[in-house]
């Protein structure tokens, strides 16, 4: 009966343990596709912002967009990006600052991406978005710039350490226990 209960324990836990996958450039895990929260060539489309692309008239778009006041991060120009492994639409660039969203601009058109699952990486499937992007057109990669939007996001460490000792604490009182018991 006791062999059965571990061994019930045991496909229990095998059933819980789920699969990992990302998207990987040259052997670096860069996560997963970054959802497109909004995109357009007009920036007064969602309220008054005022004329131009200035830093001040896209930030007044993704304010309207996400309907909050947020922090328009420091400009990234000239962003170089690479495609996913394996992929001709999906491409993938570092972010100086990992943020909750990224704002890309090309041309005349603006896209507000949610970034998900590593925040240090920005990865667009190009597929997803208006034609007026010309991304990827596989002759030139353009991106004019890149904006990290909203507070840099700090991911703290797991405390490695810390759930051992845990663990071994449990384990003493465990055994503790069972000689009390005897």
């Amino acid at each position: 009966m006791r062999a059965f209960s571990k061994s019930l324990v045991l496909v229990a836990s095998m059933s819980l343990a789920g699969t990992a996958w990302g998207y990987m450039i040259g052997g670096v895990d860069v996560g997963d596709v970054d959802p497109l929260a909004a995109e357009t060539n007009d920036l007064n489309s969602l309220g008054f912002c005022g004329s131009g692309s200035s830093e001040s008239v896209e930030s007044c778009w993704i304010n309207n967009v996400l309907g909050t006041d947020t922090t328009y991060g420091v400009k990234e120009e000239d962003v170089s990006y690479e495609f996913v492994d394996g992929s001709s639409t999906v491409i993938g660039f570092g972010l100086d600052s990992p943020t909750e969203y990224f704002m890309i601009k090309n041309s005349t058109w603006w896209g507000l991406f949610e970034n998900n699952e590593s925040l240090d990486w920005a990865v667009i499937d190009a597929a997803l978005l208006s034609a007026g992007f010309n991304l990827p057109d596989g002759e030139e990669l353009i991106i004019s710039h890149v904006a990290p939007i909203g507070d840099t996001v700090t991911v703290p460490e797991p405390g490695t350490l810390a759930l051992l000792g845990l663990g071994l604490f449990a384990m003493g009182l465990k055994g503790r226990w069972a000689r009390k018991q005897s």
